[in-house]
């Protein structure tokens, strides 16, 4: 009876030994227990992956609304991509008005790939050209812009410096559709005469 068994598991043994040759040569892991849970890693689990993007948005009129581009961008399931150096450039006809870049940024998106926001971070910064073609730019660390209503806010700090303006607040809220920016507490800054 004993010989029997030791003949039974000395037959296993060369079972045991190519299942982990094998394992070792291809580099399998073994299975963990799946009660643990997975943590996604954003450098590896995206569904696609790019460089170099650019997006053109037309309004209902056939008009182009905005553009999008970004060194690289990544789409992740649910609707989001990460974005790379985003740049956002908006129009009125065919003048751009608005144009806001990061160093980083986030899209949600409807199911139909349209853009509900954009959520930027780092170095943001928007530049808006106004009819007499003087600058004001605009710099914070983080901003929400949602295309679809033409709004963009932020409680970050911001400051805005422009011709003869400079001015600093806690948070802002823009609409782009009128041009025009609220400040929201905090309120710094100084008016002075630009002689040209």
């Amino acid at each position: 009876m004993k010989r029997k068994r030791y003949r039974w598991l000395l037959a296993l043994i060369p079972a045991i030994l190519i299942a982990w040759l094998l394992t070792e040569r291809t580099g399998v892991a073994p299975v963990e227990d799946g009660s643990l849970g997975s943590v996604s890693d954003p450098e590896t689990d995206y569904d696609g992956f790019g460089r170099g993007i650019r997006s053109v948005i037309y309004d209902e009129n056939g008009q182009m609304a905005y553009t999008l581009s970004a060194s690289q961008q990544r789409l992740f399931p649910g609707q989001v991509t990460e974005l790379t150096e985003p740049v956002m450039q908006m129009f009125e006809g065919s003048r751009e008005r608005w144009n806001i870049s990061a160093a980083s940024g986030r899209i949600q998106a409807t199911s139909g790939g349209d853009i509900v926001e954009l959520i930027l971070n780092d170095a943001v910064q928007i530049l808006h050209r106004t009819e007499g073609n003087s600058n004001v730019r605009l710099t914070s660390s983080r901003l929400t812009v949602e295309p679809p209503t033409q709004t963009m806010f932020t409680d970050a700090r911001v400051r805005v410096t422009g011709n003869g303006l400079e001015q600093t607040s806690q948070g802002m809220h823009a609409d782009l559709s009128v041009d025009t920016i609220t400040f929201l507490s905090d309120i710094q800054g100084r008016y002075y005469r630009v002689d040209n």
